[in-house]
């Protein structure tokens, strides 16, 4: 399955991105984040990198002497996303617009917070989302806008939803120049609409 997102070259690498090398020097290959692009081979020019720990990209140091730097022919070093980062699985957010799927109906919504299935009190509002609490949602329009729904007396229409029911939907704030606005609209795909 194509996810349309093109994997970065390292012939395209760019100063703040993360590489490490594809073969070992002084035992291990390092992971790091481009500081400098030398000219001194247009063909493959050198890399000056900050050493970074390959699970959570922080630098490395080196005793009082500050932090580790090491410097790699570009042909000896490919891009770098660690694994943590790469298999991070999105999970529902109190703030997410979701989609929320059942039967034939299709509706949208806000998370407002997590709800026991039991009443009791969620630990999702500082844990993070569970995968067992119901998402309480304020229901929205899918117009560009995302006007709140209202009922009869002029509250805010809401519902819950199982998380197996609902995707967080991607909400575009730019407008077609490209700058921001506020008539944010839902990224829907075309056979959704």
């Amino acid at each position: 399955m194509k996810t349309g997102i093109k994997k970065k070259n390292i012939r395209d690498v760019e100063i703040g991105d993360h590489v490490k090398q594809t073969v070992a020097t002084g035992g291990k290959k390092k992971c790091g984040e481009v500081l400098m692009i030398l000219q001194d081979n247009p063909g493959d020019p050198t890399l000056e990198c900050v050493e970074v720990n390959p699970d959570d990209l922080t630098p490395l140091e080196k005793g009082s002497e500050g932090i580790r730097t090491f410097k790699a022919k570009r042909s000896k070093l490919k891009i770098y996303t660690p694994r943590k980062k790469l298999f991070a699985k999105k999970t529902f957010e109190k703030g997410d617009v979701v989609q929320n799927k059942r039967g034939g109906t299709i509706r949208y919504g806000r998370i407002v917070c997590f709800v026991h299935p039991d009443g009791l009190y969620s630990k999702s509002h500082e844990e993070g989302y569970n995968g067992k609490d119901l998402l309480e949602c304020v229901e929205i329009e899918k117009k560009p806008g995302l006007m709140q729904k209202m009922d009869a007396d002029g509250e805010p229409k809401r519902f819950q939803a199982q998380g197996k029911d609902c995707k967080i939907m991607k909400v575009i704030t730019t407008d077609s120049k490209g700058e921001p606005t506020t008539m944010h609209r839902l990224d829907i795909p075309d056979e959704e609409n």
